[in-house]
Order: structure tokens, then sequence, then C-alpha cells
């Protein structure tokens, strides 16, 4: 079993620990460290995928990552949101591994603290604690699925359905292609940035560079809109102008730190 994951502020990482722990034979691979290969092949008869939601859908990382896979000698594929979403997702999943004859045999979606501070505020401890709680109960769910090969393609009612083809699709390409694009033009580091360079070893796309003791976030590299530099900043001096993210609060997941996020480049 080979589990691919993306993850910038580590809900996606603890998610695909967690059950890697399950499977003695699974193999974690974060989808960076291979997302430059011409073409991603693999032996594994059981492919996992565990991924955030970003603009209603999947993160264009585990899109390109999709698109360059070899998946032919899969089985079961099965993915893990680690936000509650639509089955719209996992059918755009779908039309991805189409090109190889595949389709996801089960998909799931849960909750996981929030992290877009652009808008929300963090979640406050006791809430991440309760969260976790319902997290681990999900697991032990897609743990037996998993083990038993079940197929588990859940579909939305039929109203949430028409909303999300019709509604959702027009949200996605809002915030890709005005949005995401404005945000990331508007990142800059306040007075209280120390010069440490942490902003620049999260970034999985290695759009920040450290000039001067002060980050600069290159104009010809893409964002991953991951937030890790956000979130992962101990001076918590990284911002969005005029998104007011000073005053909503800063979340990472506590077991996975700065070398973990760093480390999926490699």
């Amino acid at each position: 079993m080979e589990i691919y994951y993306f993850s910038g502020t580590g809900n996606s990482l603890h998610t695909a620990r967690e059950l890697a722990a399950r499977f003695p034979e699974a193999t974690l691979i974060p989808i960076m460290s291979v997302l430059e290969k011409d073409e991603i092949k693999t032996q594994a008869d059981v492919i996992g995928l565990i991924f955030p939601i970003h603009a209603f859908t999947i993160p264009w990382p585990v899109q390109r990552f999709l698109e360059k896979a070899n998946f032919n000698s899969a089985t079961y594929i099965f993915a893990v949101a680690t936000r509650i979403c639509f089955e719209l997702v996992f059918r755009n999943v779908d039309k991805l591994l189409e090109k190889q004859g595949k389709q996801l045999s089960a998909y799931f979606c849960f909750e996981m603290p929030q992290n877009y501070i652009p808008v929300f505020n963090v979640y406050p401890p006791e809430e991440c604690a309760r969260v976790e709680k319902e997290m681990q109960a999900h697991l032990k769910v897609i743990q037996k699925n998993i083990a038993n090969r079940e197929i588990h393609r859940p579909e939305d009612p039929p109203v949430w359905s028409t909303i999300s083809r019709l509604v959702y699709p027009l949200l996605t390409a809002f915030f890709q292609k005005v949005r995401f694009p404005v945000m990331e033009k508007s990142y800059y580091a306040d007075r209280n940035c120390s010069g440490c360079g942490i902003c620049e070893r999260v970034c999985p796309t290695n759009k920040i560079k450290m000039e001067n003791g002060k980050p600069v976030w290159e104009e010809d590299t893409k964002c991953a809109y991951c937030f890790a530099c956000l979130h992962y900043c101990p001076e918590q001096a990284i911002q969005i102008r005029r998104r007011k993210t000073a005053s909503r609060g800063r979340y990472h997941h506590p077991t996975i730190t700065v070398k973990d996020i760093a480390e999926q480049k490699r």
C-alpha cells in the first residue's frame, strides 16, 4: 500500500500517518517529493490519496500529481479529504483517473481544524481536541473499508448534488483565477519578522526566498495556497494584505513539525 499526501499545516500529514499506522505494510509518500517527475509510477496494489480542500476542490499539486501518475498496478484506490466536501470533489478525481481506466474505489471526508485565516479564525484548543477525537473515529471506519476492500462511494442528496454541480465549479473558477492570484501577490512579513527563514523551509513550491534577512515571494513561482508560511512562522509575522490575518490566530497540527513539512519537498 502506498499513501500519497499533500499537507500545508499538517492536518493531512497527521491523518496520513495515523492511517498508515493501522497498516504496517503502508508507505507514506509526499506528493511534492515526486511532482517534478515526468511520470509517477507505482507497483502498489492499493493506493491512497490524502489532501485538504482548496477552492472547493483538490489542490492544484494533487491535480498535477494525478495527471502524471501511473496507477496501472492498483486494484483499489481510495481518497480522504481533510475537509467536509461534496461528492463532486471525488468525481473530479475520477475524471483524472479515467485516462487509466480507473476510478476511486472509496472516498471519505471529515473536518480537521480550520486554517483558512483570510476568512476564518482558527479553532480554540477544545474544538481542536473534539475534532481530533472525531477524526480517530472516522479513521476506524476507513480502516475497515480499506482492509476489506469495500466500495464506498456515497452520493450527495439530490438537492445538494444539483447545487454543487451548478454553483461550486463557478466558485472554484473564481478562487483559482481571481481570488488566489490576487492573494498570492499580497503576502508580506511585518515588523515582527526575525529573519529565521522557516517560511522559506516550509514553502512546498519554493516560492519564498530569503533576501537580506526577509522573505520574498517570487512572482514566477506558483503558490500552493497551503498557508504553511503563515502558520509555522514563530513570530506570526507573515500576513496577507486586506485579509485581517494578524488578528485571526495561527494553527498547525501540534504533532507536525517544521521539519516534517519541509521534508515533503525531498
